[in-house]
């Protein structure tokens, strides 16, 4: 019986090995997209108006609206949203944040400044709220200045800069 049970042991302990290990040659890929690009179209433009004694806000919504709160008297000139043409992967979501803060325009012949605030877009801000359809989109940005009366904010213009980011989800 030894003799039978012997060559099976050593049947075994071969066969465990056989059935514990198997390799396999897997497969990896990756995927390079083209650069998410920004480009201002249009600038943030408030327009032209007088703030009167107690000044207030003019307000440009992201399609270009323009409305005041507080004194603020309305003339001519353009007012429009900022605009921004984004490219990139066609059906790519991406992300848009706005500014985290006020925005300060400087007076041109002074230290005198107005604030920018409030900030909106179309499409909304946040993660994921913007697609690339055909690898292009239009993002339009609106908000709030903040005008102090005549003499807070004299005659003439007044410009600032402020940062967006936009991002591939």
């Amino acid at each position: 019986m030894l003799r039978y049970i012997l060559p099976l042991l050593v049947f075994l302990s071969f066969s465990s090995r056989a059935f514990s290990q198997a390799s396999i040659t897997a497969q990896a890929f990756a995927e390079v997209i083209s650069a998410l690009t920004a480009t201002e179209t249009s600038q943030l433009n408030f327009g032209k108006f007088s703030p009167e004694v107690q000044g207030g806000q003019v307000i440009v919504t992201p399609d270009g609206i323009r409305s005041t709160n507080g004194a603020v008297i309305l003339s001519g000139g353009i007012a429009k949203s900022g605009i921004f043409y984004i490219t990139g992967t066609p059906e790519a979501m991406f992300s848009i944040q706005l500014p985290n803060g006020p925005a300060v325009l400087t007076h041109q012949n002074s230290s005198k400044t107005m604030m920018v605030n409030n900030w909106i877009s179309y499409p909304n801000a946040g993660n994921g709220t913007g697609v690339l359809a055909n690898g292009q989109q239009f993002v339009y940005l609106g908000a709030t200045l903040n005008v102090g009366s005549i003499l807070d904010n004299p005659v003439g213009l007044y410009s600032g800069a402020f940062n967006l980011t936009f991002a591939y989800n």
